[in-house]
């Protein structure tokens, strides 16, 4: 899959690795998007993917026998993640359906009745599919448990089994080639392990290389390994493998340069505090070196995207970055963020602007109350949604900060829902309301109305070609900002979209973030 400048209108490439031809493009003339994820048919003739008709994404099937693009799925949800069966005759995917639920579809390859995931005739929850080898059962994540479960459909009895309990949250099942066990990631305090369990004796057995983010499992020829990334505060990612009849890890690909230390990175440590209405918000905390408690000096709020993203023991270069500058950084889960439970992940819905950002406001509170930050040298940094609540933050809290940057933000949700993709239209409009009939909560949550109130000087940065925040909203904040004879930086990059790709480009995001903060919070 390949877009262009990041604007994630993709295009699916064909590469012939025994050969020195260039890479064909298999979808020249689709005006539509595609998302990037493919699934080739059992006996290699066939590809299934997700197609933007206009309204919604569809599952489509292109015959590199040249054939053509053939539509396979027809309902009113927009489909994602197709998966062939091993026999080639079913698509399973998902899509979402309501609120923050999705659901799991089985459809014949060539076309025909689409059926959803049920158990005992009740539909439910559904994501993530995974064929079993025989093609008889489908393992897919659900949280209609309560949290984040393992769950195997049975197809012939329409019936589901859950193979995990309601401890920690579990995703991203993957079947063993033997189809006798399961491999999945669990997350606890921020950190995602490997587990093995047999589906029918359940034994179970967590393997990692050490506390951190352990995910995209594969299987290769040899079933005794497990291939998958792994990194933590201290590593970025890299790939690894397990052997399992000896337990041992091995580290496949180095990211790191040889001469990095890679000890002078803080890890994190997790905190909680309450919000400003007393829920308990869960933190991952980054102390430098240099930390004085007797002398607290700078601090920055790091808001994570999203808004369903948590904010995991990863590599975060950003982070690593400011706290080698030494700042005290925070980043909270505020509400809305998975990995807490069902409960926890929609309690930001009809109230995201709101709620949400009294959690993030309630992280600068807490470095005060603890005596980590001077309450004059608090900045705040987010990225997407982050950059949204950043946004807010400093127009609706406007006395915390010393200074904030957003990266490719949004900030007004009537033009944003008006320019965004489909797609992520139909999520906002079940998690936001009608921006007609909602109208005064739109208008509330959005911050290019509130732009007079801005103490602080504020950086923007956005992506020409960013599909999700587009750089229409960073200028219709430029225009505000000058109007209103506020301090700013815009910075737009024109070969970018909403992630920024070159290196060059988040090098210089990056430096000029810290140069930024710097001068304003020195």
């Amino acid at each position: 899959m390949q877009d262009y400048d990041g604007d994630e209108n993709f295009d699916i490439f064909l590469l012939d690795l025994a050969a020195s031809e260039s890479p064909l493009n298999l979808t020249p003339d689709t005006g539509e998007s595609i998302l990037p994820h493919v699934s080739w048919s059992p006996n290699g003739d066939s590809l299934v993917f997700a197609l933007d008709d206009g309204e919604r994404f569809s599952i489509c099937k292109l015959s590199l026998s040249g054939s053509g693009i053939e539509c396979i799925s027809d309902h009113e949800f927009c489909d994602s993640n197709p998966k062939w069966s091993p026999d080639g005759k079913m698509i399973a995917f998902d899509a979402f359906v309501a609120a923050q639920d999705y659901g799991v579809f089985v459809v014949p390859s060539n076309g025909g009745e689409i059926v959803r995931l049920m158990d005992r005739g009740k539909p439910i929850d559904a994501s993530s599919p995974q064929w079993s080898p025989d093609g008889k059962t489908i393992a897919f994540t659900s949280s209609e448990l309560g949290i984040s479960n393992i769950g195997i459909w049975d197809l012939q009895s329409e019936s589901v089994e859950w193979i995990t309990g309601n401890r920690h949250e579990c995703y991203d099942p993957q079947w063993f080639p033997d189809g006798r066990k399961l491999s999945y990631i669990v997350g606890h305090n921020g950190n995602l392990s490997i587990v093995v369990q047999d589906v029918e004796t359940y034994v179970t057995e967590a393997l990692e290389v050490e506390a951190g983010v352990h995910q995209q499992i594969r299987f290769g020829r040899n079933p005794r390994k497990i291939y998958f990334t792994f990194s933590n505060s201290n590593r970025p990612p890299d790939l690894w493998t397990v052997d399992l009849e000896r337990r041992k890890f091995s580290q496949l690909t180095n990211s790191f340069d040889c001469m990095i230390d890679s000890s002078r990175f803080a890890a994190d440590i997790h905190v909680s505090y309450q919000s400003k209405d007393g829920l308990e918000i869960p933190a991952l905390l980054y102390l430098p070196r240099s930390f004085d408690p007797l002398k607290p000096g700078r601090s920055v709020i790091y808001v994570h995207g999203g808004p369903t993203i948590e904010h995991m023991n990863e590599w975060h270069p950003l982070i690593q970055y400011l706290v080698g500058e030494g700042y005290v950084v925070i980043a909270p889960n505020y509400r809305g963020s998975p990995g807490f439970g069902r409960k926890f992940q929609t309690a930001n819905r009809f109230t995201l602007g709101e709620k949400d950002l009294q959690d993030v406001v309630a992280a600068a509170d807490y470095l005060i109350k603890k005596r980590l930050t001077d309450p004059r040298r608090i900045g705040i940094v987010g990225e997407s949604y982050g950059g949204y609540l950043t946004m807010c933050a400093l127009t609706k809290y406007p006395n915390y900060w010393a200074a904030g940057a957003a990266v490719v933000p949004f900030l007004n949700w009537f033009t944003e829902i008006q320019n965004e993709r489909e797609d992520l239209q139909v999520w906002d409009i079940e998690n936001m309301g009608d921006p007609e009939k909602d109208h005064r909560r739109f208008y509330d949550a959005s911050p290019i109305f509130f732009i007079d109130n801005l103490k602080a000087p504020v950086q923007l940065i956005a992506g020409a070609r960013d599909p999700r925040c587009p750089a229409s909203e960073s200028r219709q904040a430029q225009k505000k900002l000058q109007e209103s004879g506020k301090m700013f930086d815009l910075v737009i990059y024109e070969d970018e979209g909403h992630e920024f790709r070159r290196m060059e480009n988040r090098i210089d995001a990056f430096t000029r973030i810290t140069q930024f903060l710097d001068r304003h919070l020195n």
